[in-house]
C-alpha cells in the first residue's frame, strides 16, 4: 500500500521539492506543471513518479488531468491519498488600474480559481474512502498582509485561507472527512523571489526589503520548507480547517 500525493506546480522551487523528498520516503507522486523540467525527468526514474504536463489554468486540460489520476488511483491499493495546491504566480505586479486584464485572470485563475477547482474534484472522488486524506493548500503571508503591488495576489491568498477554513467546518460532519490546512510558507529561495527582485522600485515599493532578504541570506530554501510541511501532516500536528505560517515552526 502507497501513501499517494498529487501535487501542482512542480516544475521547480517548493512544488520540485515536495516531489523529491516525498519520493526518497517512498510515497507515490502525481505531478502537475506547466513542463516537465530535467530535474522532473530524474525523479520519474524511481517509479514513483508519473508527470502531467498541464497549466492549471487550462479548465479542460486540467479536469482531463485529474480523471486520468483518479482512474489511475483506483486500481491501487491506498493508505493514504494528500492533495497539495502548491501552483501559484506573483504576476502581475504593480499597483490597481495598472495591469492587463489578461494578466490579472491568469493570477486568480492560478492562485484561487485551479486549487478549488481541484480541491472540489478530490473531495467528490474519495469521499468513499476510510483512509486518511489531506489537502494542503499553499497560502502566503501576503494573504494576511497588504503588500501595495500585489493586490491580486493578497486577495487570492487570503481567499485561499478563508476556502480552506470553509472546508474544515463542512468537513466536521462527514464520514470519511479530509483534513485540510492551509500554509503560508516564508520567503522561499525561488523563481518567484527573482521576479519580485527584479520588480521596478516604482513598480513595487517594497522591493527593497526582499533584495536585503536575499543579500542577508535570510531565504528559506524550498527544500527545508518542504520538509517542515510533510512532517506536519505525517506526524498529524495540525487542525483541520487552520491557516498556519512556518514562522511558527
Amino acid at each position: 500500500m502507497k501513501n499517494i500525493f498529487i501535487v501542482t506546480g512542480t516544475s521547480t522551487g517548493l512544488g520540485l521539492s515536495f516531489v523529491s523528498e516525498l519520493i526518497a520516503k517512498g510515497s507515490l507522486v502525481y505531478s502537475i506543471s506547466r513542463k516537465e523540467t530535467e530535474e522532473l525527468s530524474k525523479l520519474k526514474e524511481s517509479d514513483l513518479l508519473v508527470h502531467y504536463n498541464c497549466d492549471v489554468t487550462d479548465q479542460q486540460k486540467l479536469l482531463s488531468v485529474l480523471k486520468s489520476i483518479f482512474d489511475a488511483i483506483s486500481n491501487k491499493k491506498t493508505k493514504s491519498i494528500t492533495l497539495i495546491n502548491n501552483a501559484g504566480t506573483i504576476n502581475p505586479i504593480g499597483n490597481v488600474g495598472t495591469n492587463d486584464f489578461t494578466s490579472l485572470s491568469n493570477s486568480i485563475d492560478t492562485n484561487i480559481k485551479a486549487p478549488i477547482l481541484i480541491a472540489e474534484f478530490f473531495i467528490k472522488e474519495t469521499q468513499h474512502l476510510a483512509i486518511p486524506k489531506f489537502i494542503l493548500n499553499i497560502s502566503s503571508g501576503a494573504g494576511r498582509k497588504p503588500y501595495a503591488g500585489w493586490a491580486t495576489y493578497c486577495a487570492s491568498k487570503a481567499g485561499l485561507d478563508l476556502f480552506t477554513q470553509c472546508i474544515g467546518v463542512e468537513q466536521l460532519t462527514e464520514n470519511n472527512p479530509v483534513k485540510v490546512i492551509s500554509f503560508a510558507p516564508g520567503v522561499v529561495d525561488t523563481n518567484m523571489q527573482i521576479t519580485i527582485r527584479n520588480t521596478p522600485k516604482e513598480v513595487f515599493n517594497s522591493v527593497t526589503r526582499f533584495i536585503d532578504l536575499k543579500n542577508n541570506e535570510q531565504l528559506l530554501s524550498p527544500k527545508f520548507v518542504a520538509e517542515t510541511l510533510l512532517d506536519l501532516l505525517i506526524n498529524d500536528k495540525t487542525v483541520s480547517g487552520g491557516c498556519y505560517d512556518v514562522r511558527d515552526y
